[in-house]
Parts: structure tokens; C-alpha cells; sequence
């Protein structure tokens, strides 16, 4: 019973980010900056879907950080004593390392969960697991860093959600949810007031 309940539960997250898997030709609330050329590339790279997010990176930078993709929606936040897993597929080429980082979205970055995995040339599913302990982090940002090395790099899949990892399964993958009804948008409508 206990088995089912979670299974039930896992299939019920929600999943924060919108427009997960790239389907809707939308890049927003996406960012990048430092030197990253991205775009949304055919079904022949996607994991699941007809479109996967694609991101060239030219060269290795003086630091991995000076180039990145954010998720980084207005009125995002980490509340307080909430469990969460940010997961995504990548594939690269050639292969190549990228730093996954949930953070405080202004100097000094804080991170909450950064970890650096390394791509290859199939897709795998990465994740990162967090919890910031007694206050809300406020503006919250979900960063990649990228320039590692030169590489092509594909993302899909995306996963932001309360509670444990949990692998990807099509039937049971968080849905997105709109964020205009979630506690990130009205906590930054509230604090705009």
C-alpha cells in the first residue's frame, strides 16, 4: 500500500517549469549569457517529443561560469524548508562537463545542490536534490554552467519539482502547471506591491 500511495504521489508533482520539453517553440522564462549560441533543435535530437533545446558553446572560458543557460522566470523562489529535485536529460558533442547549480538568483550566488556531471554522446538523465533550510531564497534561479570546453549540448525533459528524485517515466512525469497560479508568481506579485 505504501508502494502504491508513493507511486500515486510521484505521479502527481507538479513539474515549475514551463514548457519542459521544448514542444511549444518557446525560449522564455529561458536565458542565456556569456558566449552560448541556443536554439531548438529537430526530433532527430530530442529525447522525447519533436524538439530538444540545443546550446553551442565556442571555447572553454577562463571560468566554467562565464557562460550559462538559466531557468529564471520573474517571482521565482526556493521556499523554506521544501524538499526539491531539479532533473533534465543532456547529451553532448563531444563529450563534455556542465555545473548544475539551483542558487540564489544575485551576488553572492549562493548554491544549494551544485553538482558537476559529465555528458556524453547519449542522452542521460542528471538531477540535484536540495533543501534551504529556514528562509525562502529570494530571487531563485536554476543555472547551468557550460563553458567547460566546446561542445554542443542538448537539454529535455526538464523537471522542477517538490520532493524526492524520482526517474522519468512518460506516463507519470510532473506536468507543468501555469506558474500565474503557483506561490513563486504570487509571492513576487505580492512583493512588486
Amino acid at each position: 500500500a505504501l508502494g502504491m500511495a508513493a507511486s500515486i504521489a510521484s505521479a502527481q508533482a507538479e513539474n515549475f517549469v514551463t514548457n519542459p520539453d521544448f514542444e511549444t517553440d518557446v525560449w522564455d522564462p529561458w536565458r542565456s549569457y556569456g558566449p552560448v549560441t541556443e536554439e531548438l533543435s529537430a526530433k532527430a535530437d530530442a529525447h522525447s517529443g519533436q524538439t530538444a533545446l540545443m546550446a553551442t558553446i565556442p571555447a572553454a572560458g577562463a571560468n566554467f561560469w562565464d557562460a550559462g543557460i538559466q531557468y529564471d522566470p520573474a517571482g521565482q523562489f526556493f521556499a523554506k524548508n521544501t524538499d526539491y529535485t531539479w532533473a533534465m536529460f543532456f547529451k553532448s558533442d563531444p563529450p563534455v562537463t556542465v555545473n548544475i547549480k539551483p542558487e540564489l538568483g544575485v551576488d553572492p550566488w549562493n548554491a544549494f545542490g551544485e553538482k558537476q556531471v559529465q555528458l556524453t554522446e547519449e542522452y542521460q538523465e542528471f538531477f540535484t536534490e536540495w533543501n534551504v533550510g529556514a528562509a525562502d531564497v529570494v530571487p531563485a534561479a536554476l543555472t547551468l554552467h557550460v563553458q567547460f570546453d566546446a561542445a554542443t549540448i542538448w537539454m529535455d525533459d526538464v523537471r522542477w519539482y517538490e520532493g524526492d528524485y524520482e526517474p522519468f517515466d512518460d506516463a507519470n512525469a510532473p506536468q507543468a502547471v501555469d506558474p500565474r497560479d503557483k506561490t513563486a508568481t504570487t509571492w513576487g506579485q505580492l512583493k512588486s506591491r
